[in-house]
Order: structure tokens, then C-alpha cells, then sequence
């Protein structure tokens, strides 16, 4: 695909051109086919789901678990050298 470089400075019939197409047709089913065989389908690659650890973890760090987390420490810091030891 020689000449790609830039697309979208091209016209439509400049497009039509590069990729041997005609632009009131479209594409030929065998064109189609080829080029379905050459690049694979027209889709994004869809992202992996997260697993069980990634989904506990990214729980634990929410702005709300860490506070409680923090004030938990602290409790029992202020519990551990307050008077009222054992």
C-alpha cells in the first residue's frame, strides 16, 4: 500500500485508487475476502478479563478501605502505649 503515508490529506478517488477499489460499488466479494484473509477481521482486540486477586486488590485500594485501614492502625498504636496497658 504504497502512497498510504497521510491518508486524510487524500481524496476519495486517490483512496480508491490505492486500495483498488470503486467508490460507488465498493469492494468486490474476492477483494473483500483477500483482504479479510490478509488483516484478519475488522475488530478491536477485546481486553482479558481481570482475575479474582486483581479484582480483591483493586478493592483494598479504594480511598475509603485505605482510610479505615489507616484509622485502624492508629487505634490500635493509641491502644498498644495508652495508660491502660495490660
Amino acid at each position: 500500500m504504497s502512497g498510504l503515508s497521510d491518508p486524510d490529506q487524500k481524496t476519495g478517488e486517490e483512496l480508491a485508487q490505492i486500495f483498488r477499489t470503486d467508490l460507488q460499488k465498493g469492494l468486490s466479494s474476492s477483494a473483500a475476502r483477500d483482504i479479510l484473509e490478509r488483516d484478519g477481521p475488522n475488530e478491536l482486540l477485546k481486553a482479558p478479563k481481570p482475575t479474582l486477586l486483581m479484582l480483591f486488590v483493586m478493592q483494598l485500594t479504594g480511598f475509603v478501605i485505605l482510610l479505615l485501614l489507616a484509622a485502624a492502625v492508629a487505634s490500635i498504636a493509641v491502644n498498644a502505649t495508652g495508660p491502660n496497658k495490660g
